[in-house]
């Protein structure tokens, strides 16, 4: 099934989408976006992911005039337009169009959309550790993702899923995603600071373990006390909740079974029920 895109007003196959040269985000990665999954035109938590791109523009002084009713209307017609069952939906927000100068200044904004099919992968994962040399606004979800793409190339070289972030001895977060321990029935992740993306899953993940009793601490953690938790999560908008089996080939969690199932289920249930009456 083909993928599509949206780009100022014009809709096509994602392969035959042209966008300028001068959009900011091409020489300068000048933009935002923000990603979620659907099913037919549900798309799960899409006021959330929204909130969070708008939110972001404004913190990086992006202007522009799409309001969330736009957008929201603009992601319903191209899941209607691609006849895409269960998708990833991707959006993005430029600056402008300028020629090439590092100032800002520039005209209105460029907005991308894409959909593609997806499929949710519930496999346990293998994981790998990379040290954190990103810079210092991990919580704005920027396009500037080359600290991101190089762990995550590394990691496929070498076999694993997904690279975990090690900073002076501290757990951040993963490549592509949240990650979070369980340990003694309680599930730890790291505080929301601007050392990691306030994930949307992540913030779910919280919400599920209120649900299900579970007690959950927004502390950060160690390297150790990765390798020797009852259980591993790793979380994000495509993986929704995935268990670790091993990091570095040592194996890790499964040990909590009863408490990581329900969480997992919980978020698989809810994409599964999406656009359920």
């Amino acid at each position: 099934m083909d993928s599509y895109a949206y780009y100022n007003g014009r809709f096509s196959k994602a392969e035959d989408m042209k966008i300028s040269l001068s959009d900011r985000a091409i020489f300068f990665g000048d933009a935002v976006y923000d990603a979620a999954i659907g099913r037919y035109e549900f798309i799960m938590w899409e006021s959330e992911h929204i909130d969070r791109l708008l939110n972001n523009a404004k913190r990086l002084g992006i202007e522009h005039n799409y309001t969330k009713e736009f957008i929201i209307s603009l992601l319903q017609e191209i899941a209607i337009k691609s006849c895409i069952p269960e998708y990833f939906i991707y959006l993005q927000i430029s600056r402008s169009k300028s020629h090439r100068t590092h100032s800002a200044l520039g005209s209105s904004a460029n907005l991308l959309v894409t959909i593609e099919p997806i499929k949710i992968c519930r496999a346990p994962m293998n994981l790998t550790l990379f040290e954190d040399l990103r810079y210092g606004y991990c919580d704005i979800k920027t396009v500037n993702l080359l600290p991101a793409v190089l762990a995550s190339t590394k990691a496929e070289i070498n076999g694993y899923d997904e690279a975990v972030f090690v900073k002076d001895g501290i757990i951040t977060e993963c490549a592509k995603s949240n990650i979070s321990i369980l340990k003694n029935g309680v599930l730890k992740t790291h505080p929301t600071d601007n050392k990691i993306l306030p994930g949307i899953t992540r913030a779910h993940l919280l919400i599920a373990c209120e649900n299900l009793g579970i007690k959950a601490v927004e502390e950060s953690f160690t390297q150790e006390e990765l390798f020797s938790a009852d259980e591993v999560l790793v979380s994000s908008t495509t993986k929704l909740v995935r268990r670790a089996r091993m990091i570095d080939a040592i194996d890790v969690g499964m040990k909590d079974s009863k408490k990581a199932e329900k969480i997992c289920q919980y978020l698989y249930d809810e994409f599964e029920n999406l656009g359920k009456i």
